[in-house]
């Protein structure tokens, strides 16, 4: 989708992956807050890299830069941005953000398929079959979607007020295209069933395409995007913790 194809441009061009590096790290975004500070440092706030953070007991603050998350435990004061490089971080917004893992199809199944042991998405902009909640797209004509269990073949209903259409997921298929005859629209909620299950309710919203990891999360908490900033926030982890 275009969201993906600006991402996979920027890899190419070795932008993300300096900065991933630490050639130019920007302030921090705070993507999780909780405890006595959590008012002081709200979720979607943008720290400067110089800033020092002052926890008090009982606080835990993430923090997400081009090189990961980073997890701050009170008490205590924290440079906002750490030394040193996260190993990983730019291969993992290469598969996550840029669609990588998800670009070489046949039939709707994904050559290679979701590593093994892994039930994450292999795509932040992929619509989570099993989750309920606001779904930020770039490009409301390619909305994919995502099954972690591929073991059988799977029927998707999914409905709107107004119309309804089909997803046919093949057995060892994960990902299948949005159904044509019910466009995506910009607010719109729609009712999603899996083989006849319970429904989850997802309601998508138009987003730009955004220039960097902490603008792709500050995006995401701006819009209610909450199963998109836990995938992010979990796959560009290992950053390590403070305090």
């Amino acid at each position: 989708m275009i969201l993906a194809s600006k991402w996979a441009r920027l890899l190419a061009g070795g932008t993300l992956a300096a900065a991933c590096a630490g050639a130019a790290i920007a302030g921090p975004v705070v993507v999780r807050s909780t405890g006595p500070s959590a008012k002081a440092y709200p979720a979607g706030r943008q720290l400067a890299d110089n800033a020092q953070v002052n926890l008090k007991a009982g606080d835990t603050l993430i923090l997400l830069d081009a090189r990961g998350t980073r997890t701050l435990s009170g008490p205590g004061n924290f440079p906002a941005i750490a030394t040193g490089t996260r190993a990983g971080v730019a291969q993992t917004a290469s598969r996550i953000i840029a669609n990588q893992s998800t670009a070489e199809r046949r039939g709707g199944a994904v050559r290679g398929g979701t590593p093994t042991g892994d039930t994450r998405s292999p795509n932040l902009w992929l619509v989570d079959l099993s989750k309920s909640g606001t779904v930020c797209v770039a490009d409301t004509n390619t909305v994919r979607v995502w099954r972690a269990a591929t073991t059988g073949p799977a029927e998707v209903k999914v409905s709107a007020a107004d119309a309804s259409g089909t997803i046919a997921m093949a057995p060892g298929a994960a990902i299948g295209d949005w159904p044509k005859a019910l466009p995506v629209a910009d607010g719109k909620e729609y009712s999603v069933s899996v083989n006849g299950n319970t429904p989850a309710k997802i309601r998508f919203v138009t987003v730009p395409v955004p220039a960097s990891l902490e603008d792709t999360a500050s995006t995401l908490i701006a819009k209610g995007c909450k199963t998109q900033l836990d995938l992010l926030i979990a796959t560009t982890g290992g950053g390590g913790s403070a305090g």
